[in-house]
């Protein structure tokens, strides 16, 4: 299925969600390989320092033991936007809303549709109502996400950022530091930004699946914990490859009249390093070839490329 399948199929099941009851607490996504947490703030994680966040079995046997992507020390997954009208404000798993943004809330509800594992939040301030859509199968090592703005009163310049910031080796070696990389062979530093464990070896990144559709750009930001201004993360900039930094992705929307919508497709995508972590070689492209193969198109190309360098 091609990545524009993808996101008409994850916009039909929105209307599944609807019938659902919405739930007052966090709820739990668990696949083969992915065990995540969806928040009463519309982010991944179930509050705070709850787990799981976002946790990882490469096996794929469903044991997830200790190690957590978002919950230790500062459990920081969220979302931000800013537009002339509303300024910047952002949700996170670790403070709930912040700025005054989404306080209006829907879910997380899990509902039934296409996918293995599939749940919705909606939240809304006075200028600006978003719906996040989480969805995967029991077989897939990522969290499909698919956001969509709706302008409650018409909107200008308006930006969207995601960021996270990934701890995976906290609870076996006690390190908050990872390995961060933005771009690597298979996608540009505008459509993908990740991070490894220095010890564990576990690889986290943020993947675009929009093509195109909206100007955007990632960032790698030393302030490891928080929200960034989307218009800051468009510029693109890294704190550099080794640290306790947080990962970031924004998109430019531009203008949006009132009652008018825009969807992002993009995801959290998870691995593990074959062989030595080093050399800010994160993550390695067979690593990210195998994750990724199934996201249709860009699953195609990857292995078009893997063929190309193993030959």
């Amino acid at each position: 299925m091609n990545i524009r399948l993808y996101a008409a199929a994850a916009t039909a099941v929105l209307a599944l969600g609807a019938a659902c009851a919405a739930s007052a607490t966090p709820v739990v996504l668990t696949g083969n390989y992915v065990n995540t947490g969806i928040s009463d703030s519309g982010t991944l994680g179930s509050n705070g320092n709850t787990s799981p966040g976002l946790q990882h079995d490469p096996t794929g046997m469903k044991n997830f033991g200790v190690n957590d992507y978002i919950t230790p020390g500062s459990p920081h997954e969220g979302f931000s936007i800013n537009s002339n009208e509303t300024g910047f404000q952002g949700n996170d798993n670790q403070f709930g809303a912040g700025g005054g943004a989404f306080l209006t809330t829907t879910g997380p509800t899990v509902i039934s549709g296409a996918y293995d594992h599939m749940a919705t939040w909606t939240g809304a301030s006075g200028d600006l109502s978003i719906t996040n859509l989480y969805y995967f199968n029991d077989g897939d090592q990522r969290v499909n996400i698919l956001t969509t703005l709706t302008a409650l009163t018409d909107l200008t310049n308006l930006a969207f950022a995601r960021s996270v910031d990934p701890d995976p080796d906290v609870n076996t070696s006690g390190s908050y530091d990872t390995l961060n990389q933005r771009g690597n062979a298979l996608f540009s530093a505008f459509d993908f930004v990740g991070s490894a464990g220095q010890t564990t070896g576990l690889t986290l990144g943020l993947l675009n699946l929009s093509g195109n559709t909206y100007t955007h750009n990632t960032a790698i930001d030393g302030n490891c914990c928080s929200n960034q201004d989307p218009y800051g993360v468009l510029t693109g900039y890294d704190a550099g490859p080794l640290g306790d930094y947080g990962l970031h992705m924004a998109w430019s929307i531009g203008d949006l009249a009132t009652g008018k919508s825009a969807s992002i497709n993009y995801a959290y995508v998870v691995g593990e390093h074959i062989g030595t972590v080093g050399g800010g070689g994160v993550p390695e492209p067979a690593t990210w070839a195998m994750m990724l193969i199934g996201f249709g198109g860009i699953g195609a190309v990857v292995r078009r490329r893997r063929v190309l360098s193993v030959a």
